[in-house]
């Protein structure tokens, strides 16, 4: 019990005991008058028989007696009135004090409670609107007797309306609503009334400057004794940003789903547990099972995985990345074990997925079906390794294995290399065109696969050379073998178009030893060797041997290699130009285009055709220093004043691009001579290109990022030249002359001509025809359409470069 109901109920017992004490009073007060009337009484009951005189005497006597008497009894009564009356009033005003003092205190009381109570009051309604404006929301209260509505004023303030001028209707209300969330409004109100079913919906509002704002409402029915709905009672927030979220996340959601569609890789996404939750199609056709038979299924169950060199399963793929550890790098190729039986070659990728707080919440894991790219890359290894027009191996690879067996040679496996060089495929050449000429090397390349033994290497080497590495096998076996198919490349009798050819073959031996000889000494020897047997009458075997009198004659007699040596020392060579001209309209005036040739100045300062000593060159390891020196002074010219060349292009050799320092070279010499990259144009050979294939597109992307020009040069010579053309982002392209030539009288040259120019111009490439030796080609070129033509007869004879440098009169 507090202190303040204490004081109360002991003011009441108070008031109480007054109560007792004035009744108590109140009987004493009517006692007293009962005996004064009693006394009086007694007095005039005396008897009134006695005589006079007796009576008076005994009057007198009982006066005498009763005088004091009397006058005591007379003055009691008064003065018990007269202490009745004043304690009477003393109480009265005691009771009257002590009521005022009641009154005042339960006053004060009930005044300092009424205080307390408003003042809590006032804070639970400061709390209220607080939390309504914090939450963001307003409240509204429905009477549904009336059918009336009150709204706080914040919803007012959030619709834009002034306060107290939104009707309080519940009609009025609706009519606020978009008319598409009336219906699921009216419906959520219809069964919260009748079934207390939970009442949180969300609509639009119209708003004061006519717009729409996404509410949502909560309400809650209050009901009467009988149950009956008597009034509902909610608030009204804003969730406008929520909807932009939702709708946000939601565009990222589709856009992420799109996104994951169109991948071109399998993506999938598990639980913490390894469980799926999602993948893609492309998933879907790679594991072979659509993603509802995915879904909550354990990954390493539904992607199998293996190691392709090991063979064993990787059991757990996002163990580690779930557990935050960051999986190792898995040098070899994976193997997916698809549901249905495929198995798939993958590259694969797992990283962590993370929630808000950034705890691990699953995996995700990308798999790159690598079959199609595994398929290319052996096509273009194999390309890159084989000859384009035999199938066997070219000269690069034949050279590469070559290199490896000398290196690990040992003298319990001799090896012997065969350099073989057709005897008349010049002959057939010239006379039966081109196609000829690949057909008898197709034959050849046939019988020779046929003949080797299983183990052994054969190459194109190129053109009409052959090479053979025999494996374990001694000079007096190799000796047999090579007679062996030296007589079977004899036997055949070439045909074409009713001529026929016979065919032989110049065969060099050489044994290989095992004092460090090097690749380019073997195959020195065995081209001597080679050479030696043609000298010798062709047909036949030639084996070298380190102390053969005639071979020693021979290296005496391929000076090339000397005197090439004593150009590049003694600037011995120099440069020619010859035009190439544009057979379209719209050609710029004075815009020259020419291509670089190299001459030798022989003994007596006459120039010498590059293909007597390129060759050597090639075979030796010469054509970079030539490269270098064609470069450096074709630059040096370039950069005098006036040179009214807008297009120089300038050959470089197979050997040039598998330089790495080449690159650097080049950016030396254009420092020194400030020629403008953009007059550059580079011409690789398709041959060249095709050997070094990625070395050969790296350069020419780092080149003509500098803003120089590249050109493939003899192009169509080989069978696969559509295909590596995609992969060399070249600006023009040389149509072989051996299709140009003939293009008037041979009409597979003339589609094959038409083909290139076509193809390249789909593929943005400009086309330039080589050997335009007359004007009927020159119009035959024009009319099919291609961009540019070049040779003696048709368009211009070779210039020395110092010549071209004149600046012209006019």
């Amino acid at each position: 019990m507090t202190k303040r109901t204490s004081l109360v109920v002991t003011l009441l017992v108070a008031v109480g005991v007054i109560l007792v004490t004035l009744v108590v009073l109140s009987i004493a007060m009517a006692t007293l008058r009962y005996i004064d009337s009693t006394r009086h009484a007694g007095f005039t009951s005396i008897p009134q028989q006695l005589p006079q005189t007796d009576v008076m005497i005994r009057i007198n006597q009982v006066n005498a007696i009763l005088a004091p008497l009397e006058a005591i009894f007379s003055s009691a009564p008064d003065d018990a009135s007269r202490l009745i009356r004043n304690a009477l009033l003393i109480g009265l005003s005691s009771i009257a004090l002590l009521s005022i003092g009641t009154c005042l205190l339960l006053v004060r009381l009930v005044g300092a409670r009424s205080a307390r109570l408003a003042s809590q009051l006032r804070k639970s309604e400061e709390r209220l609107t607080l939390g309504f404006v914090g939450s963001g929301a307003g409240l509204w209260d429905w009477d549904i007797c009336s059918d009336s509505v009150y709204y706080s004023p914040w919803i007012s303030e959030l619709l834009g309306y002034e306060e107290g001028s939104l009707d309080n209707t519940p009609a009025a209300f609706i009519e606020l609503m978009h008319p598409d969330d009336r219906a699921a409004c009216k419906e959520a109100t219809a069964l919260h009334l009748s079934v207390s079913a939970r009442y949180d919906v969300a609509f639009r509002l119209k708003t004061g400057d006519a717009g729409y704002l996404w509410c949502r409402s909560r309400g809650q029915v209050v009901r009467d004794d009988s149950g009956t709905p008597v009034r509902m009672v909610g608030t009204l927030t804003d969730i406008s940003d929520l909807k932009a979220a939702e709708a946000l996340a939601f565009s990222e959601k589709e856009l992420a789903q799109v996104a994951l569609a169109a991948i071109a890789d399998a993506v999938i996404t598990t639980d913490i547990a390894g469980n799926i939750t999602y993948c893609n199609r492309v998933a879907e056709a790679l594991l072979g099972r659509p993603i509802a038979s995915l879904r909550n299924r354990p990954l390493a169950l539904a992607c199998r995985i293996f190691s392709e060199t090991s063979g064993q399963q990787i059991s757990d793929l996002v163990g580690p990345s779930i557990d935050g550890i960051d999986y190792p790098d898995l040098e070899d190729t994976l193997l997916l074990h698809a549901l249905d039986g495929r198995i798939i070659p993958i590259d694969h990728s797992v990283a962590p997925i993370r929630n808000f707080s950034g705890t691990i919440i699953g995996a995700v894991v990308v798999l790159h079906d690598v079959s199609e790219g595994r398929q290319h890359a052996a096509e273009l290894t194999y390309q890159a390794n084989h000859d384009a027009l035999t199938g066997v191996l070219n000269r690069r690879a034949f050279e590469s294995q070559l290199t490896t067996l000398i290196r690990t040679a040992i003298p319990q496996q001799p090896l012997a290399v065969l350099y073989l060089d057709l005897d008349q495929f010049k002959v057939v050449n010239d006379t039966c065109g081109h196609a000829a000429g690949d057909e008898l090397i197709s034959q050849i390349s046939m019988i020779l696969q046929q003949n080797v033994r299983a183990g052994d290497l054969l190459a194109r080497l190129g053109g009409d050379e052959f090479g053979i590495v025999l494996m374990d096998c001694d000079d007096s076996d190799a000796i047999r073998i090579a007679e062996q198919l030296r007589a079977s490349v004899a036997s055949i009798r070439f045909a074409w178009t009713g001529q026929y050819f016979a065919v032989g073959v110049s065969v060099g031996m050489v044994a290989v030893t095992h004092d460090g000889s090097t690749l380019k000494e073997v195959m020195k020897s065995a081209d001597a060797a080679c050479y030696m047997a043609k000298e010798k009458g062709r047909n036949r075997v030639h084996v070298y041997r380190a102390d053969d009198v005639e071979l020693t004659v021979r290296h005496h007699e391929m000076t090339w290699i000397a005197r090439i040596k004593d150009a590049l020392e003694r600037d011995r060579f120099c440069l020619y130009t010859q035009a190439i001209v544009s057979l379209q309209n719209g050609a710029v005036a004075g815009d020259k285009h020419v291509e670089i040739l190299l001459r030798m100045l022989g003994d007596d300062d006459q120039p010498i055709a590059p293909m007597a000593f390129i060759p050597a060159a090639e075979r030796y390891g010469l054509m970079t220093q030539i490269d270098r020196w064609v470069i450096r002074n074709t630059f040096n010219l370039l950069a005098r004043p006036g040179i009214g060349i807008r297009t120089c292009a300038i050959n470089l050799s197979g050997s040039s691009i598998d330089d790495d320092h080449f690159f650097a070279y080049l950016l030396e010499q254009q420092r020194l001579h400030q020629v403008e990259w953009s007059m550059l144009c580079f011409e690789i050979t398709e041959t060249a290109a095709i050997a070094s294939l990625s070395r050969a597109a790296a350069l020419i992307h780092r080149l003509r990022d500098l803003g120089c020009r590249f050109a493939l040069d003899d192009f169509g010579t080989g069978m696969s030249s559509f295909s590596y053309l995609k992969h060399l982002p070249v600006d023009y392209l040389k149509i072989d002359g051996s299709f140009v030539k003939d293009m008037l009288t041979n009409p597979t040259d003339r589609a094959m001509v038409d083909a290139i120019n076509n193809i390249g111009h789909v593929m943005g490439k400009q086309t330039i025809a080589e050997f335009v030796e007359n004007d009927a080609i020159l119009a035959c070129l024009r009319a099919m359409g291609v961009d540019y033509a070049q040779g003696f007869g048709g368009v211009g004879e070779p210039e020395p470069l110092v010549l071209a440098c004149v600046v012209d009169p006019s």
